[in-house]
């Protein structure tokens, strides 16, 4: 890639360069979050997360959505909420807490998620779309800690469906109980939920 640059124009060897950089950038940042996770297996071993079988009710959620890679899950949701609260405001959209994540089962390289609330009113504002997850039985868990220790709730969770004979559905819902801006990174509080379906096997 390198030597490619250097033999390029001076404008298309700057394009080459910033292109290898942000690769870089993004390889750095997934390594730098396997590497708390690892830190945290190192110290705590694996974590017990309470995995409990539950039925939960329909939601409507109003969402924006976005188009990101596994690395950029984090500043993609913090532009979500940025986008998300001021359309709520300007529109009068009564909403009731927490903040949602929705997510693909698997992390795939460039994935469509979705930020939301839970609103009952609301069809055709602007600059928001409106799913509805029904309601039935999930597989649930609480993670307390950085929101890059996440996957290893999501793997207790996708553990216990399998051990149950179900199969897990997207998508994948984190519930935001208590964000960054009301604690530090050690006492942020998600509950992470996958509705299952009975396996037909």
């Amino acid at each position: 890639m390198i030597a490619q640059a250097l033999g390029a124009e001076p404008e298309h060897m700057a394009q080459i360069l910033r292109a290898e950089r942000d690769r870089l950038a993004e390889r750095i940042s997934r390594n730098q979050a396997r590497l708390q996770v690892l830190e945290r297996l190192a110290a705590d071993g694996l974590p017990g997360y309470e995995v409990t079988m539950n039925r939960a009710p329909e939601r409507r959620l109003a969402v924006v959505r976005t188009v990101c890679t596994p690395a950029e899950i984090g500043t993609c949701v913090e532009e979500g909420v940025g986008r998300l609260l001021p359309v709520l405001g300007k529109t009068g959209i009564a909403w009731d807490p927490p903040l949602w994540g929705l997510y693909p089962l698997d992390l795939e390289d460039r994935m469509e998620i979705a930020v939301g609330v839970q609103a009952t009113q609301g069809e055709g504002s602007p600059g928001l779309e409106f799913e509805v997850l029904p309601g039935g039985l999930v597989s649930e868990t609480l993670h307390a800690g950085p929101y890059a220790q996440l996957p290893l709730a999501c793997n207790a969770l996708f553990a216990a469906i399998h051990e149950r004979g179900l199969r897990p559905q997207a998508p994948v819902r984190e519930a935001y109980l208590v964000g960054p801006e009301e604690a530090p990174q050690e006492e942020l509080m998600t509950r992470l939920i996958i509705p299952v379906q009975e396996s037909t096997a």
